[in-house]
Formats: C-alpha cells, sequence, structure tokens
C-alpha cells in the first residue's frame, strides 16, 4: 500500500531505469477539445494517485504485480495557448521515444483525441495502420470527421485511425450519430457490439469473446471510462447511461489480453476520467482496471 512521498509512481512501485522497464506509463493531462463536462486533464494524476491503493496480488490469476518493472514518466502536459495539434504531435513524438521492443506504453488520459498520436507513436507504419486491429471499449464510436470544428476531436479518434487503414473492434457502444453509422457500414472496417445488444443477447457476448481470443497481428487497446456503466465512473468528460458491467470488461480484456498470446500488444491508453469532489470511485475504478490490463497481458496462460 501506499506511503506518503513527493513522487508519485503508478502503483506504487518503485521506478525502473526506462531502458530495463517492462511498462511505461505516461500521464497525458489533456482535455483540449472537450465537448461537454471538463476535468479530464486532472484524470490522469488521480489515477496515478489511486493506483498506489491497489493491492499488487492478483487473486484471480495468483499473480504478483510488485515483481514487474514499471517506469512511470514525467507527464506531457500542454503549454499555455497550445492548438490541439501541436501538443498531439508532441505527444506522438515522446512516446515514440519512450516505446522499445520489451516495454508497452500505456498513455492514461485526459481525453479520446490521445489516442491516434499513441496508436502512430507504436506502431510500425504511422502512415499504414492496415495490419493494426484496435480494441475499443467505448460507449461512442468517436468516428466523426470533425467536431466543433477540429479533425483532432475526441469524437474524431476513431475515424482518423480507420483512415489510416486500422480495423477496429468498438464495445459498449451506446450512442453515435447517423452519419457515423453511415461510416461503419461503408468503410468495412468497425465491428461494433453495442452495449443494449449485449446485454439482450446472450450469445452476443460469446461471439465477440471468440472473436478477441482469435484476433492475430497487432493490436491496440483503448479504454475510455465511459464504456463501463457510469455506476462505477459517474465522472467522465461524456457519460451515457447503461454500458458493461465489471465483470463483463473483465471477461472481454481476459479473452484479448489472457487468453490470446498470439496477438501482439503494441500499446495501451485508459482515457477520459475526471475526478468529483468527496468521492474517488473514479480514480480508482481506472487505476483498478490499469492493474488487470497488466496483469491479463503478463501473468503465465498455462
Amino acid at each position: 500500500m501506499a506511503t506518503s512521498k513527493d513522487r508519485i509512481d503508478f502503483l506504487d512501485c518503485p521506478n525502473a531505469e526506462l531502458s530495463n522497464a517492462e511498462f511505461c506509463i505516461v500521464p497525458l493531462p489533456f482535455e483540449g477539445t472537450v465537448s461537454y463536462g471538463s476535468g479530464t486533464a486532472a484524470g490522469a494524476a488521480a489515477i496515478i494517485a489511486a493506483s498506489t491503493q491497489v493491492e499488487l496480488w492478483d487473486d484471480e490469476l495468483l499473480f504478483d504485480l510488485e515483481g514487474l518493472r514499471y517506469y512511470t514518466a514525467d507527464e506531457i502536459a500542454p503549454t499555455a495557448d497550445e492548438p490541439a495539434d501541436l501538443y498531439l504531435s508532441r505527444v506522438e513524438d515522446r512516446c515514440r521515444e519512450l516505446s522499445g521492443a520489451n516495454r508497452l506504453v500505456i498513455g492514461i488520459g485526459g481525453e479520446h483525441s490521445l489516442t491516434p498520436p499513441l496508436v502512430k507513436a507504436v506502431a510500425k507504419d504511422r502512415d499504414d495502420l492496415s495490419g493494426l486491429t484496435v480494441v475499443q471499449i467505448d460507449a461512442h464510436t468517436d468516428l466523426r470527421d470533425t467536431y466543433e470544428g477540429t479533425p483532432q476531436s475526441h469524437a474524431c479518434a476513431m475515424r482518423r485511425l480507420t483512415e489510416g487503414g486500422a480495423k477496429v473492434i468498438a464495445i459498449g457502444i451506446r450512442a453515435m450519430s447517423q452519419p457515423e453509422d453511415e461510416y461503419a457500414k461503408s468503410v468495412g472496417l468497425i465491428d461494433i457490439f453495442r452495449a443494449q445488444s449485449l446485454a439482450d443477447e446472450p450469445d452476443l457476448e460469446q461471439r465477440l469473446i471468440a472473436q478477441l481470443r482469435g484476433l492475430t497481428g497487432d493490436v491496440y487497446l483503448t479504454v475510455d471510462i465511459d464504456g463501463l456503466d457510469p455506476s462505477m465512473c459517474p465522472g467522465t468528460g461524456t457519460p451515457e447511461p447503461g454500458g458493461l458491467g465489471w465483470w463483463q470488461t473483465l471477461r472481454i480484456l481476459r479473452a484479448v489480453l489472457f487468453e490470446n498470446r498470439t496477438r501482439n500488444l503494441i500499446g495501451c491508453d485508459l482515457v477520459e476520467t475526471v475526478p468529483q469532489p468527496d468521492t474517488q470511485i473514479n480514480e480508482f475504478t481506472a487505476a483498478r482496471l490499469l492493474a488487470k490490463i497488466i496483469a491479463y497481458a503478463k501473468a503465465p496462460s498455462d
């Protein structure tokens, strides 16, 4: 458990040397294109602080997270009046420097516009994403071409990636515009698993689980915390009723991370957490989810 100290490192584990780290945790306090609720800029620091209260023994997998090596990077903060496109370009450049062949970069946001530069930072070819599958947990498809005057909006994140050829498996969706629906059907790269359908059709989750277990090639995982039911994360930029339950979310993550070791996980992010007064439920849920992601990715599966 946590002890008081000036610097807070992820999971309260000693900060490894970057060259020796298995996981590089990158705080990204950015909310430059928020369109409803604000406060995501404070999410990264709150999640890292909450992570110091997460148990390091994963009782599901009988796996000790303390035995792994983490590097908690300095936050990449926007400067005053910095345009979104310049900041996001800077995030891409820095995360490319932080990435490594045996090191997984995990971006903690901040808003969902951070995902495209994070993906491009760790992809084999930033301009050709055709060999990549993005597993997206989210309430929204984020497939708009532009939103509120910018193509860098959080509402456009998956559109930017599919334009580069990436395939997307979108899970937990329960809000999208008609143009987004039309784009998803026309481009042929997007599988949408709506939250209501997953709740109403028992066989659908099993089909999703089978699809995730069967993924091959490069995979990037992006988790918008609003993909979960808002009882677990009421503080988020654009909340939606309904959503994935905790155990359902873990079954999904377990399928792609623990039960599938043929895929190549190239990166991960968790975005859109907004800390709220007088409660830590938002940031603790996010921190616990990150710990489960790491455990599923690293625990022996045999």
